[in-house]
């Protein structure tokens, strides 16, 4: 009996240590778990010192060999207590490492993952809760100025690129609905649920993207909108996956962009569907919000109300006309080109060439953008991504 009981702690042991490196050897991006039981979880971004590192490999040298010798003494009953004594020893004498030296803190819901899609509907619906409820301390552009900021007792954050920086959205959901104590932020779990927190977060996202061009944050997926295609292949620009698009965003009376049999075009033209030159078109005003969000237009038409007459839409209108926008072959936005004085291609990495940025529009300049975008994947997984 003592034997088994032995054996099935060893059992157990290697199982334990078996699931922990499995768990420690995937990246936070690709764990999906509904609720995380430890207060802990490993970061591989987390800087560790080579001392600490020592110790935990010592600790756990120590303890190991604590555990071979307890199943040992299990089975050589003249030499029992020694072992016992021994293992007993070593198991005490180890020195772990505290874990905020290797670990991160953890909720129960730091690996979950939004159940939405990536959607004009969800991003704009998330706007209006985001101006609702959060534009009086963070403000309408989220840059931590809002009407009620200088009452507060800790200057609200900017909820930027920065935001979405090493953190996983399970934890940012969290952080929503719970409040944090040392900001001085209440929770919002009793006024917003679950998939509206989602909502938010999403449109912080996209917007933080129109702000940085997307460096300093993790990719996003293109924002999935209603299209009518010429031959009918797709009801939505999810449909459209395994081909690189390039979104433009239609400007009146302006000169048509020549097609390129390499891509796919998706025209954004908030009104009539007919007559224009594209594969696709997106026709509906909240395909062009979402879009001006990710060109980095102001957000006071949504703080408006997301009225279309008023003088903030007509603005963002105006400014988004002429904006491009490529998307790769499963649905990750890669790179825009806004309108202005220098138009030029830019990315977060290094796709539209060093430092992101490629001049002009020529044949083989998109060429080469498109052929970097292949060879260079978004190793970021994305459930929601088909």
């Amino acid at each position: 009996m003592v034997r088994l009981l032995g054996l099935a702690v060893a059992a157990l042991a290697l199982l334990t240590l078996a699931a922990a490196v499995v768990i420690w050897r995937q990246p936070p991006s690709a764990l999906a778990i509904s609720h995380w039981p430890f207060a802990w979880r490993y970061d591989p971004d987390l800087p560790v010192s080579p001392h600490t590192w020592r110790q935990l490999w010592l600790a756990l040298a120590q303890s190991g060999v604590a555990l071979v010798l307890l199943v040992w003494a299990l089975f050589v009953r003249r030499w029992r207590v020694g072992l016992l004594v021994a293992a007993a020893v070593l198991a005490a004498s180890a020195h772990w490492p505290r874990p905020q030296m290797l670990l991160t803190e953890a909720h129960r819901t730091s690996y979950q993952r939004s159940p939405l899609a990536f959607s004009e509907a969800n991003v704009l619906q998330g706007g209006r809760l985001y101006q609702a409820r959060c534009a009086g301390c963070h403000g309408v552009a989220a840059d931590g100025r809002g009407p009620r900021a200088a009452s507060l007792p800790v200057w609200p954050s900017v909820l930027g690129a920065a935001l979405f920086d090493n953190r996983l959205e399970g934890d940012l959901h969290w952080q929503v609905a719970q409040g944090d104590a040392s900001a001085s932020m209440h929770g919002f779990h009793a006024v917003l649920h679950d998939d509206e927190i989602w909502q938010v977060l999403d449109y912080l996202r996209l917007q933080a993207y129109g702000a940085s061009g997307g460096v300093g944050m993790p990719a996003i997926p293109a924002p999935v909108v209603p299209l009518t295609c010429r031959d009918g292949r797709a009801q939505d620009l999810r449909g459209l996956r395994g081909l690189p698009l390039r979104v433009v965003a239609v400007a009146p009376g302006a000169p048509e962009e020549p097609q390129d049999p390499r891509v796919l075009t998706v025209a954004l033209t908030r009104g009539s569907a007919s007559d224009v030159n594209a594969d696709c078109v997106a026709s509906g005003a909240g395909a062009w919000d979402a879009y001006a969000l990710a060109a980095g237009l102001s957000a006071d038409a949504l703080a408006a109300g997301a009225n279309a007459d008023t003088q903030a839409a007509g603005a963002n209108v105006d400014a988004l006309a002429g904006a491009q926008f490529m998307v790769d072959r499963r649905g990750w936005l890669r790179a825009r080109r806004l309108p202005g004085a220098a138009p030029a291609w830019t990315s977060a990495d290094n796709v539209c060439g060093p430092g992101g940025r490629m001049e002009g529009a020529s044949a083989r300049g998109l060429g080469d953008l498109l052929q970097a975008m292949d060879d260079t994947p978004i190793a970021l997984p994305d459930r929601r991504l088909p």
